[in-house]
């Protein structure tokens, strides 16, 4: 009796991982329009940071990206030209992606469609792996309010980001 008591702890414990990865959290709003969400992901950061790297593969991580292309360069950022799902057309903008030390950050630079859009990627290394945050905040000029809009992105955020533990996983 004495090596199952002994093994129930670290049974636990294991068990208590494989629930941290499963799945990213709801999406939560914060002021008008930013869209926040996390995952655990069991790989060290530096594996994370190195899927997020090249600007096209972390762009077609959501599913609503139609298209995207590489402008140019300023300085370590990457000029892009996104395409998105809209309403009824597709969105245009375009954006400055770059390096954080804890990430990537995503800005807007021109667009005739969005009043604003940013997006930023959080990893912090934690025991046994990456706590990954995506916030995106995301205010189209559409006829449409912006609790749908925030829903809509939170979805689209959570599938990123299941994506994403895929694209490390290979799961």
């Amino acid at each position: 009796m004495l090596p199952l008591l002994t093994a129930l702890p670290v049974c636990l414990h294991l068990a208590a991982g494989l629930a941290r990865a499963a799945e990213p959290s709801a999406p939560t709003v914060a002021g008008v329009s930013t869209v926040s969400t996390d995952v655990f992901i069991a790989a060290d950061a530096a594996t994370v940071r190195a899927a997020l790297a090249d600007p096209l593969v972390a762009s077609r991580l959501n599913g609503d990206v139609l298209d995207a292309r590489v402008l140019g360069k300023q300085g370590d950022c990457t000029l892009m030209q996104i395409t998105t799902r809209g309403l009824t057309t597709p969105l245009v903008y375009t954006t400055r992606r770059c390096p954080t030390a804890d990430g990537f950050s995503e800005s807007l630079v021109q667009t005739q469609d969005f009043d604003a859009q940013t997006s930023v990627w959080r990893l912090l290394p934690v025991s046994g792996g990456t706590q990954v945050t995506f916030e995106v905040s995301s205010q189209p000029r559409l006829p449409v309010p912006q609790r749908l809009i925030n829903a809509a992105v939170g979805s689209s955020a959570v599938q990123t980001l299941k994506n994403l533990v895929a694209r490390v996983t290979g799961r």
